[in-house]
C-alpha cells in the first residue's frame, strides 16, 4: 500500500498543481490532503475544488475550522488585523457551499494494510488542531500526543517543516507544507508512506514550481496582508529555524550540513547514484547558496508584491504584522 499526503496547501494553486503531477508520477494507491487547504493563498476556491477532485479523503486543520466558522484562533479573534480581513476575503471566494464542506470535513483517517500496521494521518497531532508537533521538543512532550494512538505510523502537518522522528516503534512524519514552506527551501513538500514487509517506509519528496506565480497571484488578485503572505513565502523559514533544522536533521539520521565540497579542476566527473536523487533528497537545500538562489527565482525584483513586502520588512512600525505572520494559526 502506498499512500501520498499533502498538507497546509493554503490556496496556493500552482504550488499545489505541481505537486499533484508529482504524485500522478508516484502513482500512489490513496491521496490525501490533510488540512489547511484555502486560507492565506490567492485561489482558495480553486484550490479546495482541486483537490476535492483529486483526493481520495479531506482532512480538517485549524485553519478550515475558521474559515467554516466552527472556532477562530490567534490574530483571527482581533477584529482590526488583516488576518480578519484575510479571513472575510477567503470566505467571500470561497462561498457557502464550499465553507459548508470545509467544516464537514473529518479530523482524521486510518490506512490498514494489515492487522495492527495502522497509519493514521491528522493535520497537527492525535489529539488536536492547533498544537504542533515541533522537531525540538523532548520525547516526554512528543510521547503524550501518542499514548493512546494504536497505530504503526502517523502522518501530519501544521508546522511547516518536513522531517520524520521515531516515537518508541511508531514512525511519525511531518509532510508539511505543499503551500507555504517554512524550512529555508521554497520547493514544495509532501509525503509518499508505502507499506513495506519491514513496516511503513516514509519518503519526503520536494517539487519545484513557478514561485513567481504565486507572489504575484497575491498581489494581482489584492489579496488582504498580500505583501506581507509574500514576504512569509519568499522568507520560508521561521526564527528559530536553525534549531528546528538542527533538531529535524538529528531525527531523520542527516549528518550536520557542512561546506559543499567540489571537485578540483579537471576532475573526472561523479558517477550517477544508483537511486533517483528524489528518492532520498535531504528535506532543506544543501547550502544556503542553494536557498539564496530559489528565492531570486521566486520573484521578480520589479514586482509590485515583492516590493512592498520588502519595505513592510524593513519598516519597524509594521514590526508586530510580520511577527503575528510568523506563528501558527495560519
Amino acid at each position: 500500500m502506498r499512500v501520498a499526503i499533502l498538507a497546509d496547501i493554503h490556496g496556493n494553486l500552482p504550488a499545489c498543481e505541481a505537486v499533484l503531477e508529482d504524485i500522478d508520477r508516484m502513482a500512489p494507491d490513496y491521496i490525501v490532503a490533510a488540512g489547511d487547504l484555502a486560507l492565506r493563498g490567492a485561489h482558495p476556491r480553486e484550490t479546495v475544488e482541486l483537490l476535492a477532485d483529486r483526493c481520495d479523503a479531506l482532512l480538517m486543520g485549524n485553519t478550515d475550522c475558521y474559515l467554516a466558522g466552527n472556532y477562530l484562533g490567534g490574530a483571527y479573534r482581533e477584529r482590526d488585523h488583516w488576518k480578519t480581513e484575510l479571513l472575510r476575503w477567503t470566505r467571500d471566494q470561497l462561498g457557502e457551499a464550499h465553507l459548508k464542506m470545509l467544516g464537514a470535513m473529518p479530523f482524521s483517517i486510518r490506512y490498514t494494510p494489515r492487522k495492527g500496521q495502522d497509519l493514521f494521518v491528522c493535520h497537527a497531532n492525535p489529539k488536536n488542531l492547533e498544537e504542533s508537533l515541533d522537531p525540538t521538543l523532548d520525547e516526554l512532550s512528543v510521547r503524550r500526543f501518542f499514548m493512546h494512538l494504536d497505530a504503526a505510523a502517523c502522518a501530519f502537518g501544521h508546522l511547516h517543516f518536513p522531517y520524520r522522528r521515531r516515537v518508541g516503534r511508531m514512525i511519525i512524519a511531518d509532510v508539511a507544507s505543499a503551500g507555504i514552506p517554512r524550512d529555508g527551501d521554497l520547493r514544495p513538500a509532501y509525503g509518499i508512506f508505502t507499506y513495506t514487509p519491514k513496516g511503513w517506509r516514509v519518503q519526503i519528496r520536494r517539487v519545484r514550481y513557478p514561485v513567481r506565480k504565486a507572489t504575484q497571484a497575491l498581489t494581482a488578485r489584492k489579496v488582504p496582508g498580500g505583501p506581507i503572505l509574500i514576504h512569509k513565502l519568499v522568507e520560508a523559514r521561521y526564527r528559530h529555524h536553525h534549531a528546528l533544522l538542527e533538531a529535524a536533521r538529528r531525527h531523520s539520521g542527516l549528518p550536520p550540513p557542512g561546506p559543499v565540497l567540489r571537485p578540483p579542476p579537471g576532475a573526472p566527473p561523479r558517477p550517477a547514484p544508483a537511486e533517483p536523487v528524489a528518492a532520498e533528497e535531504p528535506p532543506v537545500p544543501r547550502d544556503e547558496a542553494e536557498a539564496a538562489a530559489l528565492r531570486q527565482e521566486a520573484v521578480d525584483p520589479t514586482d509590485l508584491g515583492h516590493a512592498q513586502a520588502t519595505a513592510i520588512a524593513a519598516e519597524p512600525a509594521l514590526a508586530s504584522q510580520l511577527e503575528s505572520a510568523n506563528d501558527l494559526d495560519g
